[in-house]
C-alpha cells in the first residue's frame, strides 16, 4: 500500500504543477487532491523537495537506461529526449523553478553514466589513461546538459525532431575519435 501511496502523492504533485509553479506547491494540496491526511504524507515524504525527488527517481528508473547498448546508442539516448518533450509541462515548471539545479544534476549523472557505458564500449583495447577516459565522459554530459539547459531556456521550442536530428549528428562517431586522440602506448587498456 505504501508504493500506492506514493504514486497519487505523485499524481497529485503533477496535478498541482499543471496549475502552479512547483515552489507555490503546497503539502496541504497535496493531501486535499489525495484525500490523505498531512502525516500520511510525512510518513512517506520530508517535505515537498523530497517528493520531488522521488519522482525523479521513478520516471529515471522507468525511463531512462542506466547503460546504453552500443548498438542501439542512439536510442537509447533519444529517450532522455522524447521523455522530456512528452512531459514539457512538468520539466519546465521545474526546471524554471528553485529545484533546476536538482534537475539538471540529476539528469547530467544519468546521462554520464550512459555515456561512460558507450564509452567503455568504444574503448576497448585501447590504451587510454582513467582520467582522461573520465575526462572524455565528463566533457560530453556537459555538453548534453548544456544543450539540454538551453533548448529550455528557450521554452523547448525547436521540434524535438530537429533537436534529436543534430545530437545525432554530432555524437555519431565522435565519442570514439575523441578517445582515439587519448589513446596512449604506456597505459594498459581500460578494459
Amino acid at each position: 500500500m505504501a508504493t500506492g501511496t506514493k504514486e497519487a502523492l505523485a499524481s497529485a504533485l503533477r496535478q498541482m504543477m499543471t496549475v502552479k509553479p512547483i515552489d507555490k506547491v503546497t503539502v496541504k494540496d497535496i493531501v486535499e487532491i489525495c484525500g490523505v491526511n498531512r502525516q500520511t504524507f510525512y510518513y512517506h515524504f520530508d517535505d515537498v523537495d523530497d517528493l520531488l525527488e522521488w519522482v525523479f527517481e521513478q520516471d529515471s528508473d522507468r525511463v531512462f537506461p542506466r547503460e546504453v547498448v552500443y548498438d542501439r546508442w542512439m536510442e537509447d539516448m533519444m529517450g532522455y529526449f522524447d521523455y522530456l518533450v512528452s512531459n514539457s509541462a512538468f520539466t519546465l515548471n521545474v526546471y524554471n523553478s528553485n529545484s533546476r539545479l536538482y534537475m539538471l544534476r540529476y539528469l547530467k549523472a544519468r546521462m554520464e553514466s550512459c555515456i561512460r557505458s558507450f564509452a567503455e564500449i568504444a574503448s576497448e583495447g585501447k590504451n587510454i589513461d582513467r582520467q582522461d577516459f573520465e575526462f572524455v565522459v565528463e566533457f560530453y554530459a556537459n555538453c548534453a546538459i548544456g544543450f539540454i539547459s538551453q533548448w529550455m531556456d528557450m521554452g523547448m521550442q525547436l521540434p524535438k525532431e530537429i533537436t534529436r536530428e543534430r545530437i545525432l549528428r554530432v555524437m555519431d562517431q565522435s565519442v570514439e575519435n575523441i578517445l582515439g586522440r587519448f589513446t596512449n602506448p604506456k597505459y594498459k587498456p581500460l578494459y
